[in-house]
C-alpha cells in the first residue's frame, strides 16, 4: 500500500475542508434542517478497504451514488448511505414524516439521485475554485440495495485503480441523525496536480 505524506494530506485536506462546507449548506437547503459536518479524514484506500468499511454491519451502506471526475485530474465521487439514512433522507426530501418512508422506490430513487447530483455539483465547483483546475463530474449513477453495495463499488470504480486516495467526510443531521458519507476518489497519480495546485495557491 502506497504511503502519503503529510504535506500531501494536508493538501487533500485543505481541499476537502472547502469542499465539505459548501456540501453541507447545499444539504441544508435541500432538507430545511440544520446539517453538520466532520472534519475530512484523508487516506490512501484500496478497493477492498473502501468495500469493507461500506459493509460494516448494521451501517452497511445501501445506497450508493457515483459521479465520475474527468479534467485535470481523474477519480470519481461516492455517496454512501446506511439504511436508515436512506430512509430518512427520502422522507426529509419529500417533505414527509420522519419513519414514512419503509422502501426505496421509483419516487425515493428520483429525488435521492438529484441530491447527490447537486451536492457533487457544489463540491466540485468551490474545489475548482479554490485550486484553479478543471474538473467535471460525469452523469449520476445509482444503486439501490438492502442487501448492500458492493457489486455496485467494485462496477463503479474497480476498474479505475487498485487504490486511490480517498477525501472522506459525513453530513449529518442532528434532528433526524440521519447520514450522508461522501468520498472523493482520486487516482494516486492525482496528488501531482493537486499539490501544485495547493502549492501555487499558497504562493499567491
Amino acid at each position: 500500500m502506497t504511503e502519503m505524506d503529510e504535506m500531501t494530506k494536508g493538501a487533500f485536506q485543505e481541499a476537502g475542508n472547502i469542499g465539505m462546507g459548501h456540501l453541507a449548506t447545499a444539504l441544508s437547503k435541500m432538507v430545511s434542517r440544520e446539517v453538520k459536518i466532520d472534519i475530512p479524514v484523508v487516506e490512501m484506500l484500496s478497493l477492498d478497504e473502501i468495500i469493507s468499511r461500506a459493509s460494516n454491519g448494521k451501517q452497511k451502506s445501501v445506497v450508493g451514488i457515483h459521479l465520475s471526475i474527468s479534467g485535470d485530474v481523474t477519480g470519481g465521487t461516492l455517496i454512501l448511505l446506511p439504511k436508515f439514512s436512506a430512509l430518512s433522507f427520502s422522507d426529509l426530501l419529500l417533505k414527509k414524516s420522519i419513519g414514512t418512508t419503509t422502501k426505496i422506490e421509483e419516487m425515493e430513487i428520483r429525488k435521492l439521485r438529484e441530491m447527490g447530483v447537486r451536492l457533487c455539483s457544489s463540491y466540485m465547483r468551490v474545489v475548482n475554485e479554490f485550486l484553479g483546475i478543471n474538473l467535471a463530474i460525469g452523469d449520476p449513477r445509482m444503486d439501490v440495495n438492502m442487501e448492500g453495495v458492493t457489486d455496485f463499488i467494485k462496477k463503479e470504480i474497480g476498474q479505475l485503480a487498485d487504490e486511490f486516495i480517498v477525501v472522506k467526510g459525513e453530513c449529518y443531521i442532528p434532528s433526524t441523525n440521519s447520514r450522508n458519507e461522501f468520498n472523493m476518489l482520486f487516482e494516486p497519480e492525482a496528488s501531482d496536480v493537486i499539490m501544485a495546485a495547493i502549492m501555487k495557491k499558497m504562493m499567491g
